[in-house]
């Protein structure tokens, strides 16, 4: 009996199917599709999600839940082990410790400047929920799937960063497909393709996606949240804190290219 228990819990955890950048990729442009088309028929333009909670419920709320419910469908479909935990704690130099502190910060700046006054209740939650909501959905895509598939053929650590950074910044680029213009779509791709080295370090530190996923879904909350955007003092505030990051980061990859002999392969369970 106990023989059998054991091949039944094997067979439980075993993918379904080997892990691969392509079928990651294919995860990825299904997500996309769905949230994208959704958002685009709400015919709310990019700039006004967050401007009613009505706006923020249908134009982003909707279409993140309907793509939680894809990745959430893969991920019971493909038994893949180690999106939610690394196979073990690497090593995280001081200076990596830096860039999550100054992410942190960026947070916090985000949140002095929020014109509470101007939220409605419906809005409050709805801006919540959808924080939560990209969050997940995000981190599991991008830091989660994408950079499993991208270890499973032993490819070192700092390609695995670069890629599922730049994916992710690009990724953005289809917010142009919702109204916003081709100028605030780029400066988003950079902004978020820094991010995704600053969310790969809060995986890294903790050895789990779950902080990368609070610490995503607490930034875009702190961005949605109405604030006083012509105010000099944030601009200065989040524009030294921005700098700063974005520094941060290229000393991580510089050290992460350094370190080409790390490799993490991670095989699926059999």
């Amino acid at each position: 009996m106990s023989g059998y228990l054991s091949r039944t819990s094997r067979r439980h955890r075993e993918a379904r199917f080997a892990p691969s950048l392509w079928i990651a990729l294919a995860v990825a442009v299904v997500y996309g599709t769905v949230f994208t088309s959704l958002s685009a028929t709400s015919g709310i333009a990019y700039n006004e999600w967050f401007a009613t909670g009505a706006n923020a419920w249908r134009s982003a709320v909707l279409p993140l839940a309907a793509g939680a419910a894809v990745l959430i469908a893969f991920l019971l479909r493909s038994r893949w082990d180690g999106i939610f935990r690394d196979p073990e704690r690497l090593p995280m130099r001081r200076f990596y410790w830096v860039v999550v502190g100054l992410f942190t910060l960026g947070i916090l700046l985000h949140l002095l400047f929020v014109q509470w006054q101007q939220l409605t209740v419906s809005l409050l939650v709805a801006i919540l929920v959808a924080g939560v909501l990209v969050g997940f959905c995000e981190e599991v895509l991008f830091r989660g799937i994408l950079l499993r598939a991208l270890r499973t053929h032993g490819h070192a650590e700092f390609w695995v960063v670069l890629v599922t950074s730049v994916l992710f910044g690009a990724f953005h680029l289809a917010n142009v497909l919702n109204g916003s213009s081709w100028n605030a779509a780029l400066s988003q791709m950079g902004i978020a393709a820094a991010s995704g080295v600053a969310l790969y370090l809060f995986r890294r530190g903790s050895g789990l996606l779950l902080l990368a996923m609070i610490a995503h879904g607490l930034w875009d909350i702190s961005v949605f949240l109405p604030s006083n955007g012509d105010s000099a003092g944030q601009l200065i505030s989040l524009g030294v804190s921005a700098t700063l990051t974005f520094f941060g980061v290229v000393v991580v990859l510089v050290s992460l290219a350094h370190d080409r002999h790390m490799v993490i392969t991670q095989k699926p369970r059999s």
